[in-house]
């Protein structure tokens, strides 16, 4: 007959793992290669931006630019004129459409772009400029090219409605992406473990 034999440790002699074993792996190159993407998006949104603010400014539309457009819209097969268009202007402008979308995309984009400099150089700072600026990019760039299509609807034909509602979605998805972009390196563990990294000495007593 066998005696049965359990041996404990004592928890003195029992070690456990350091918790830095299990800690994410700091990562640089995520955060450094999304604050490139985000510099990018900032520059076409202060693009986009200083267009409609110079078009909120401006009684007549730019005359090249019209007739880009009534020329994409002929070939298309719809039907609308100079004066028409000139019209919409004079209304999505006074109504302040250009104005909003012109200065959100604008404030955003400046937004955006300095979170995405300071993100580069791993600063979190960078992160909540970013995820501000593209916020305020969301709201007012939707809202402003949906106010756009609300005037469209009432005076231009539905054609050009539905290709202004397709780009008031457009926009929305673009600066949605750009927001879950500036949110992503707070999201990831190891993103957020190269953020604002310390380095820390610790001495161990034997």
């Amino acid at each position: 007959m066998t005696d049965d034999v359990s041996i404990r440790m004592s928890s003195d002699d029992a070690l456990a793992p350091p918790m830095s074993l299990f800690a994410p792996r700091p990562d640089k190159k995520g955060p450094k290669t999304i604050a490139i993407l985000l510099v990018l998006g900032s520059i076409l949104m202060l693009i986009t931006g200083w267009g409609d603010f110079q078009n909120s400014q401006a009684e007549d539309f730019p005359e090249a630019d019209l007739d880009d457009i009534l020329e994409n819209y002929q070939n298309q097969e719809i039907n609308i004129t100079a004066e028409e268009y000139q019209e919409y202007h004079d209304e999505i402008r006074e109504d302040g459409a250009y104005s909003v979308r012109g200065y959100s995309l604008m404030a955003g984009g400046l937004l955006v772009m300095t979170g995405g400099l300071l993100l580069f150089r791993l600063n979190i700072l960078g992160v909540k400029l970013s995820l501000a600026g593209a916020i305020i990019g969301l709201l007012g760039g939707f809202g402003g090219s949906w106010m756009m299509t609300q005037v469209s609807a009432e005076m231009l034909p539905e054609q050009v409605t539905v290709v202004n509602e397709l780009l008031s979605y457009i926009c929305g998805v673009c600066m949605a992406i750009c927001v879950a972009m500036a949110a992503l390196p707070i999201l990831n563990s190891s993103a957020r473990a190269a953020l604002n990294e310390k380095v820390t000495l610790v001495n161990e007593e034997e």
